[in-house]
C-alpha cells in the first residue's frame, strides 16, 4: 500500500484528569434527600421490579410482571429504585457476615481459641515436631502478630557490647527501655 491509501493512525484520547470535588449546593443536597425518602416508599410494583431483577434477570421480571422489558429497564433505572438495591445489597451482607460469625462460633472459632491453638503449638515438645523448633517459632510469630507484638522494635537493637554485658549481669528492664545511661557494675 502506498502512503496515500494508508488509513489514518488513530488518535489516542486525551488523558482527563477528574474534575475536583465540589461540595453540594443546596438543591442538590435537596434533590439526595428526596431520593432517599423516596427509596423507602418504593411502590410494590416497583419493589417487586427490583427483586426479581436481583433474583433472576430483567427479562424474567418482565415475564413475571407482565411488563414489557423497556419498562422494566426504565424502572431500574430510577435513582430511588437503585439506591433501594444499594441499600438491600448491604443489608444483604450485614447478614450473611452476621450468620458466617453464628456458624464459626458454633463450631468453636474465635479469636480466644486461635490464640490457644497459637499457644499449644508453641509449647508443643520438639520430640513431637520432628526434632525442630521451626513450628513452634511460626507459632509465637502468629501469636505475635495476632496479639500486635509483631511490629514492636528490638528493645536490645543498638546497644553498645558493655550495655548488653550489663543488662545481661542484672536482667534489668530499665536498661533495656534506656531509662538508664550507664551501665550498672
Amino acid at each position: 500500500m502506498s502512503e496515500e491509501t494508508k488509513p489514518p493512525m488513530p488518535r489516542r484520547p486525551e488523558k482527563r484528569k477528574p474534575a475536583p470535588k465540589r461540595d453540594l449546593r443546596k438543591d442538590d443536597k435537596a434533590k439526595l434527600d428526596q431520593i432517599d425518602n423516596d427509596s423507602l416508599l418504593l411502590s410494590l410494583d416497583e419493589q417487586a421490579c427490583a427483586l426479581l431483577c436481583c433474583e433472576y434477570s430483567p427479562e424474567d421480571a418482565a415475564v413475571r410482571l407482565g411488563w414489557d422489558l423497556q419498562a422494566v429497564y426504565d424502572t431500574l433505572a430510577q435513582p430511588h429504585v437503585r439506591l433501594f438495591l444499594k441499600k438491600a445489597q448491604d443489608e444483604f451482607l450485614k447478614d450473611l457476615a452476621k450468620a458466617k460469625i453464628r456458624r464459626m462460633n458454633k463450631v468453636g472459632i474465635s479469636r480466644a481459641a486461635i490464640e490457644q491453638r497459637f499457644w499449644d503449638l508453641a509449647n508443643l515438645d520438639p520430640s513431637e515436631t520432628k526434632g525442630s523448633i521451626d513450628g513452634q517459632v511460626k507459632a509465637l510469630r502468629a501469636l505475635a502478630e495476632v496479639m500486635g507484638y509483631a511490629k514492636e522494635n528490638d528493645p536490645l537493637d543498638g546497644k553498645t557490647p558493655d550495655e548488653l554485658k550489663a543488662i545481661v549481669a542484672k536482667g534489668h528492664r530499665r536498661l533495656i527501655e534506656g531509662k538508664i545511661d550507664s551501665p550498672v557494675n
